[in-house]
Parts: structure tokens; sequence; C-alpha cells
């Protein structure tokens, strides 16, 4: 059984493992998601992250207020981000190299799905989600919704205008490619129910992990549900770049719609 602790777990020592709970977590006090009633709600956060260190551990930190597990991927950081992110309390996956978000996330999926977890919160470690809009999509993920999107549509207030326009016109693409209404197709802070994610075979390496994930996901639940959360821009700088990764994951999403890539 791994271990959760703070120290770095090499991703290419074996194969992805069962997860048991740490010694650090079972001497916090009981909170919520720790009682015996809720033990079949069982939610971990899922951070990537490269050169992340000056918010990473108030992510890390603010999470762990909501559930008892996160998994930070260090994406080939030269910085403190992985020393950053296990003083906070989050165990460290490191790639060797900066190999993208995509691939970030599917070293970290491989990981987490081999565990008893029931879903999986998907939380960027710039800054940009606010740890304290979690409890909102964790509580539409437990009352049953299989997919739960954070949307920062719901006002403009706060978005740069450029991003606000191409993330709408990309939600409209994504919502007529999967049947389903797409509130805010670029959100990248999500719910999802593990068994969904079992299903999914990825492949993407960038920032069209997201859309590749709405694509083939789409078949396996009845909607997207979108809870409003707070659209932050004020923090570290981010990697996105608006129009060039909006033309690339709309591209990303012709290719998994033509091909039907599952």
């Amino acid at each position: 059984m791994t271990s959760w602790k703070a120290a770095a777990l090499r991703p290419w020592d074996a194969a992805p493992r069962p997860l048991a709970p740490s010694r650090t977590a079972s001497s916090r006090p009981l909170r919520s998601y720790d009682r015996g009633v809720q033990r079949e709600f069982l939610p971990v956060a899922l951070v990537p992250a490269y050169q992340a260190e000056a918010t990473v551990g108030s992510v890390v930190r603010g999470l762990l207020r909501y559930v008892p597990r996160v998994l930070v991927v260090d994406d080939g950081s030269t910085d403190r981000t992985r020393h950053a992110a296990g003083e906070a309390g989050a165990a460290v996956i490191r790639l060797p190299v900066n190999a993208g978000k995509g691939a970030a996330l599917r070293a970290g999926l491989a990981w987490l799905l081999e565990s008893e977890s029931t879903h999986v919160a998907f939380v960027d470690a710039d800054g940009q989600h606010d740890p304290d809009d979690l409890p909102a999509l964790l509580s539409a993920a437990r009352a049953g919704e299989p997919f739960v999107i954070g949307s920062r549509m719901s006002s403009a207030d706060g978005i740069p205008p450029v991003r606000f326009r191409t993330n709408e016109i990309g939600s409209r693409i994504l919502a007529r490619m999967t049947g389903h209404d797409v509130e805010d197709g670029q959100s990248g802070y999500r719910v999802i129910a593990a068994p969904i994610l079992r299903r999914l075979s990825l492949s993407s390496r960038g920032y069209s992990i997201e859309t590749e994930i709405l694509l083939k996901a789409a078949p396996h639940v009845p909607r997207f549900a979108s809870v409003p959360v707070r659209a932050i821009y004020s923090t570290a700088p981010s990697h996105y770049r608006p129009f060039r990764d909006t033309w690339i994951i709309s591209w990303g999403a012709v290719y998994y719609k033509v091909f039907e890539v599952e």
C-alpha cells in the first residue's frame, strides 16, 4: 500500500499502487469526510503544477480543509514547487521534464485511480481556483452529479475580455460536439466521479486534456453540471495563452470528435 506522505514519489519506480491514509491525516481531528456515515464519498484533489512555488502551498493548505488528500504533480519545475507542495501537506509526484498539463494530469490519474477514492477534484496550482469554492462542487458531486464544472461565466466581472470571448466561443463548440450544455468549457476546476475517469483513455499532453476529458466523458454522463465559481486573475502569471491555446483546443476537439478516439 502506498503511503500518503509529503515526499516525492517517482512515477517511473513502479506501476500505480493503491493509496493508504497517512499518519498525518489520521492524527488530525475528524472532519466531515472522515465520519463513517460518509465513507462512500471519498474525494481527493489533483493539482498539476509548474513553476508554482509562490502559490502551490496556499492552494494545498486550502484544499486540505475540504478533502482528506491532495496529490500535486510537479511538471518538471526548476523552482521549489515540489518542496512547497510537500511542506503544505500534499503527496508529490515529480516528472523529470516539463511534459505539459495533460501529461501531468495523466500521471496523477494513473496513481489516484488505483485508490479507493470516489471522486477527483481537478485544481490548478497558480491560485486562479479558490479552494473555498470547492465545497459547492463537492456538494453537487455528492448529490449525484458525475461531472461538475466550476463555471466563471455567470458574470464577466473579473475576467479579461479576451479570455471571456474565447471561452464563450470554445464552450459553444464543445456544446455542439458533446450534445450537452457547456457553460465554461475551458475551466479546469472540476470534480469528476472516479468510475467515469476510469473509462477514459487519455492521450493529450497540453491544455487540450480538458477538452479531451469533456468529449470522451460526454457519452457516459447525463449532463455537465455547472457551479458558479469566482474568476481570479490577479495572482501568479498563467501559462495559458488565450488565442493560441483556444485554437489548439478547438482543433483538438475536432480531432477527437471526427476520429472518435476513445
